[in-house]
């Protein structure tokens, strides 16, 4: 009589159990902690940017202000809220912050940032600065808005602002 050919299903999760093992130790590997800490610091930027474009946007018109993040491309980057009388910085939600109070520190973010300033009118749009509560300079394929987050030997990542839209990627 002929045994009939093909493998046990104790054969098959043998085998299976073996590759989870070897892809486990191979993925644990390849990722760094600097790269989870950057890729961390880059999601926490994103965040905290659609956060000032978020209250920007819950203003009905124009008279309460523009909203924006501003860093100063060496120790901290804020929040702020422009009006036609001056600027106010505002502390973000979850921020870790340093001796000022309303500026994060990046030594904290564990982070850099490029300088930028970046502002959103009461619909959303993107402007690479403010006058006096009036955004200027709006953010096009022309005048483009990158921001890059770098730390040590990593390669940068970068946050994009699209214009008109005004989508954070």
């Amino acid at each position: 009589m002929r045994r009939p050919s093909g493998f046990t299903i104790v054969e098959i999760i043998v085998v299976l159990l073996l590759m989870s093992i070897l892809a486990a130790t191979v993925i644990g590997r390849s990722i760094t902690s600097s790269d989870l800490d950057l890729n961390s610091a880059t999601d926490k930027i994103r965040n905290q940017i659609r956060f000032a474009q978020s209250q920007a946007m819950k203003r009905t018109n124009t008279t309460s202000g523009v909203w924006g993040i501003r860093s100063d491309g060496n120790s901290e980057y804020w929040m702020f809220r422009a009006t036609s009388t001056g600027t106010e910085e505002v502390r973000i939600p979850g921020g870790d912050y340093g001796a000022t109070g309303t500026r994060i520190s990046f030594d904290s973010l564990g982070a850099n940032l490029n300088e930028f300033t970046l502002v959103f009118d009461w619909l959303g749009r993107p402007y690479k600065a403010q006058t006096l509560g009036v955004p200027s300079s709006p953010v096009t394929t022309a005048n483009s808005q990158t921001i890059s987050v770098s730390k040590g030997t990593e390669p940068p990542r970068s946050i994009t602002i699209t214009p008109e839209t005004g989508l954070i990627r």
